[in-house]
């Protein structure tokens, strides 16, 4: 045992008994109050009555001038979708209707922005009437790999192309070209 661990135990037993003397002179303290002034005692503080010892009030602090925080400006074009399943989506807003049509997703991991639109937005009306559903997904991918587009496979958003561009009108404008220049197509066999 050390020679600070003996001090402790040589105060400690006689704050015990400093206690004991404590209870005897007034019965209605109980054990606690009285082992409380007994410690108040022994490290030369004042006894607070009957009670336990009253503690010092902390100091009040100065409450410090309030600063009034700026309110951050949301951009107008972009909405941020809470329920995107841990994925960054949001909705375009404010292009009129190339909007509608792309979703904004989360940068790819250089930093380029990513959009993704729906299948069927790269397929003409006569390419979605005479292909079997099965297969237009596979045809729409292989339409949008001509101008950059990728496979998104995500729970959030099922049956997507996903285009990585800083000009999403330009995009936009390449799909249609792409709708409307591709060659006819033939029926499929089912």
């Amino acid at each position: 045992m050390t020679a600070k661990q003996r001090a402790a135990r040589a105060k400690f037993k006689a704050v015990v008994a400093e206690a004991k003397k404590l209870r005897k002179k007034n019965p209605k303290l109980t054990q606690a109050q009285a082992v409380k002034q007994a410690f108040a005692i022994s490290y030369g503080k004042k006894r607070a009555g009957v009670g336990a010892v009253k503690k010092k009030e902390a100091r009040k602090k100065k409450a410090a001038p309030t600063k009034v925080k700026a309110k951050k400006r949301r951009s107008t074009e972009m909405h941020t979708d809470t329920k995107s399943h841990n994925v960054n989506i949001r909705v375009i807003s404010g292009i009129g209707n190339i909007g509608q049509k792309f979703t904004r997703i989360s940068n790819d991991i250089n930093g380029n922005p990513r959009y993704v639109v729906h299948f069927l937005e790269v397929l003409n009306d006569e390419e979605r009437t005479s292909i079997p559903f099965n297969k237009k997904y596979e045809y729409a991918l292989k339409k949008a790999k001509k101008i950059g587009g990728k496979k998104y496979d995500n729970k959030s958003y099922g049956g997507g192309i996903v285009f990585q561009s800083y000009n999403i009108e330009k995009t936009y404008e390449d799909i249609q070209k792409l709708k409307n220049t591709m060659p006819k197509i033939r029926i499929y066999n089912v």
